[in-house]
């Protein structure tokens, strides 16, 4: 028999946003884990790997609603959450697993450079533990509680099963499907292209100053529309990677890169004999 897990929940929408609510109750149905919440006090979207450089943040007990073995409270980011947890809270008897969501809404393509919920599970990553960032297409509401207990229990087994040769996390997009609908399955997708441009709508002037709000988004697609984003529109679970390594490798070739320092070379040395010939 399979040991139990222990998980580590987040998120950046706050402790007691619908979308934590919804994820321990399929994780308690599911019956798989032991589950621990470290948490923001309030709505954090957008913020994300940033952390409290600059000023302490407040970390304190928390009485969820809902049967978990412990839950706390944090007076910052997704990430401060994670490097208290990680760093202090656990740090003698770390989680199996951190899971930061279900977020209210999708965090697909390049928005994942802005969005809470991944930083958190980047930051779990870059701890050596494997994570989960969850997100519902759309609104909430159409998350899937009757199809979500055992896909979680399952997506949870994978990840801490070692399936790739270094520690990664998986960034999940539920579609918004209506309930008569069900979620066709799961797909293992590269990251997309698309993008979430910001339209600023001016809301309030005072004097010479504008304050501006910057919550409407479009989603932009250049080019053709990636596999990511076609699956969500075909009613599929999108499931991406996430890796922390920051090496050209991950994007061209061992010979492309040796070409690529070669041009770099070239290119400053003949900067440098232009300046040289001009004194």
């Amino acid at each position: 028999m399979n040991r139990r897990l222990k998980l580590l929940l987040t998120n950046d929408d706050g402790i007691a946003a619908k979308g934590m609510d919804l994820l321990v109750s399929s994780l308690l149905q599911a019956d798989f884990a032991d589950i621990y919440i470290v948490a923001p006090s309030s709505q954090q979207s957008g913020t994300s790997m940033s952390f409290s450089y600059s000023h302490p943040v407040s970390i304190e007990p928390y009485h969820y609603h809902q049967k978990v073995h412990g839950a706390w409270v944090v007076s910052g980011s997704p990430v401060d959450c994670m490097k208290l947890a990680l760093g202090n809270l656990f740090n003698s008897d770390l989680p199996d697993l951190v899971i930061s969501g279900i977020n209210h809404g999708t965090n697909a393509g390049r928005n994942i450079f802005y969005s809470g919920t991944v930083g958190a599970a980047t930051e779990a990553i870059l701890f050596g533990i494997p994570a989960l960032a969850l997100s519902q297409d759309q609104h909430i509401s159409f998350f899937q509680e009757t199809a979500a207990p055992e896909i979680l229990k399952s997506l949870s087994l994978y990840i801490t099963s070692s399936p790739f040769p270094c520690v990664i996390g998986l960034n999940v997009n539920f579609p918004a499907s209506n309930r008569e609908e069900p979620w066709k399955g799961l797909r293992l997708v590269a990251t997309g292209n698309e993008f979430a441009t910001s339209f600023p709508r001016l809301v309030s002037t005072e004097g010479k100053k504008q304050f501006f709000s910057l919550h409407d988004c479009r989603t932009r697609v250049d080019g053709q529309p990636s596999e990511e984003y076609l699956s969500l529109l075909d009613n599929y679970i999108s499931v991406a990677p996430l890796f922390v390594r920051n090496s050209p490798l991950a994007v061209m070739g061992e010979s492309d890169f040796q070409e690529a320092r070669v041009a770099f070379s070239e290119f400053f040395n003949a900067e440098k004999d232009s300046e040289l010939s001009d004194v």
